[in-house]
C-alpha cells in the first residue's frame, strides 16, 4: 500500500517520490539521486563514490520516467557528481515531450512493481520487456544525438592538444619558480645571515632560513593548481598533487645540500687538500658520529651537534671539546649527559618537523586556492 501511494505520487510529478523510486533501484550501483521539479523540468542531481556513466543514467532516468507515464514532466536535465566534489562531471538534458498523450495515459495504467521490476531490468543490463516500452525508433534517434554531441571534432583536439602544452608549461614554470627562490634564499642565508658573527650561528642552529620556505610553497600550489584549469579537472589535480608531494621533501632538501657542499669546500680551502680528499675526511667523520656518511649523515649530525669541524685538528678534538661543555652543563644544571643530548636532539627535530609542518600546509592551501582560480579560468560550473 506505501509502494503504490509512492507510485501514484510520483505518476502526479511529486520530486520525493520520483526520488525515492529511483533511489531503491540505484541502491545496488551505490548512486544517489536528488530530484527537484520546476515547472515542466525535472532535475536529477546523482552522487557516487566513481563517476555515475553517462549512457547508463541517462538510459536509466528516462526510461523510468517514460514508463512511470507524468504527464507534467517534458523535460530532464541530469548533472553528476563525485561524492564530495563540488564541480560537475557532466551534464544532460533530453526532452520527453514527443510522447503522446495516448502514451502517456497507457503509462499511467502500470503498477509500482512493474516500474520497479523495469528500472531493476535496466540495472542490471537486462532486456526491459515492458508493453510500454519506448519506440525502438525513438531510443535509436536519442542515443545517435548523445553519441553525435559526444564526438570529437577537429577543433576539439587541437584545444585539448593546445591545453595540456599550458598545463605541463605552467606546472613546469611553477616548479622553476619554487625551485628558484629556495636555492635564492639558502644561499642568501648561508652567505650573508649565517655570516653575521655570534648571531649567524644562533640563526644557523634554529635554521631560520626555512622560514622562508612560506613563499617558496605558496609559488608552488598556487602554480600547480592554476595549470589545472587547462586540463580536465580530475586528472590535473591528481598529476599536480603527486608533483607537490614529490616536490616537498627535495625542495627541503636544498638548505641541508648547500650547506653540506659549503663544509666540504671551507673544509678544503682550510686544509689545502682537493674536495675529493675533504668528502673524505669529512665522511670518515660523520661515519664515527652517526654511522652515516654523505649528506645524509651531514643532516643526522646537524641534528644533534651545529657546530662543525672545519679542520682535522678540530675532528680530533671535538669529542674532547664536547665533553668539557657537557661536564660544565652537568655541575651547573645538573643535567646528565644523555638527558642533555636528547633534549638538544628533541629541540631540533621539532624545529624540523615544525618547518616540514607549515611546507605542507603552505602547498596544500595554496594548491586549493590554485585550483579554484582554474576553476573561474576555465568557466567550471560549480554547486553553490
Amino acid at each position: 500500500m506505501v509502494r503504490a501511494e509512492i507510485f501514484a505520487q510520483a505518476q502526479q510529478g511529486n520530486p520525493n517520490a520520483i526520488a525515492t523510486l529511483m533511489n531503491e533501484s540505484l541502491r545496488s550501483k551505490q548512486i544517489a539521486v536528488n530530484v527537484s521539479v520546476k515547472g515542466n523540468t525535472l532535475s536529477a542531481i546523482a552522487t557516487a563514490s566513481e563517476p555515475p556513466q553517462r549512457d547508463f543514467l541517462v538510459n536509466f532516468v528516462c526510461t523510468g520516467l517514460r514508463k512511470l507515464g507524468a504527464t507534467s514532466i517534458q523535460r530532464v536535465t541530469i548533472v553528476a557528481y563525485v561524492r564530495g566534489g563540488t564541480t560537475p562531471l557532466w551534464q544532460e538534458t533530453i526532452l520527453l515531450q514527443g510522447e503522446s498523450n495516448g502514451q502517456m495515459s497507457s503509462h499511467s495504467a502500470i503498477t509500482a512493481d512493474d516500474a520497479r521490476l523495469a528500472i531493476d531490468r535496466s540495472i542490471d543490463g537486462g532486456p526491459l520487456v515492458s508493453t510500454i516500452a519506448r519506440p525502438p525508433v525513438r531510443k535509436r534517434t536519442a542515443t545517435a544525438k548523445r553519441r553525435r554531441k559526444q564526438t570529437p571534432t577537429l577543433l576539439d583536439r587541437v584545444k585539448t592538444v593546445v591545453g595540456f602544452v599550458a598545463f605541463f608549461a605552467i606546472s613546469l614554470l611553477s616548479v622553476s619558480l619554487a625551485s628558484t627562490s629556495k636555492l635564492f634564499t639558502t644561499l642568501l642565508a648561508e652567505n650573508s645571515l649565517y655570516q653575521i658573527q655570534f648571531f649567524g650561528d644562533l640563526m644557523r642552529g634554529i635554521e631560520i632560513a626555512e622560514i622562508f620556505n612560506i613563499l617558496v610553497f605558496a609559488i608552488l600550489g598556487l602554480g600547480l593548481g592554476v595549470a589545472t584549469a587547462f586540463v580536465p579537472r580530475r586528472f590535473g589535480i591528481r598529476f599536480n598533487a603527486a608533483i607537490a608531494i614529490v616536490l616537498l621533501p627535495i625542495l627541503l632538501s636544498f638548505g641541508t645540500v648547500v650547506r653540506y657542499e659549503n663544509w666540504i669546500k671551507e673544509f678544503a680551502e682550510n686544509e689545502t687538500i682537493s674536495e675529493v680528499e675533504a668528502y673524505q675526511k669529512t665522511d670518515e667523520y660523520l661515519q664515527s658520529k652517526v654511522d652515516v656518511s654523505g649528506v645524509l649523515g651531514f643532516y643526522l649530525h646537524t641534528a644533534k651537534y651545529p657546530g662543525l669541524p672545519v679542520r682535522t685538528v678540530q675532528m680530533d678534538e671535538v669529542d674532547i671539546l664536547e665533553a668539557k661543555v657537557v661536564d660544565r652543563v652537568e655541575n651547573t644544571v645538573g643535567i646528565s649527559p644523555e638527558d642533555l643530548s636528547l633534549s638538544f636532539a628533541i629541540c631540533m627535530w621539532g624545529i624540523r618537523i615544525f618547518y616540514f609542518l607549515v611546507s605542507g600546509v603552505t602547498v596544500i592551501a595554496h594548491f586549493g586556492q590554485g585550483v579554484g582560480l582554474g576553476d573561474r579560468i576555465a568557466n567550471r560550473s560549480t554547486l553553490p
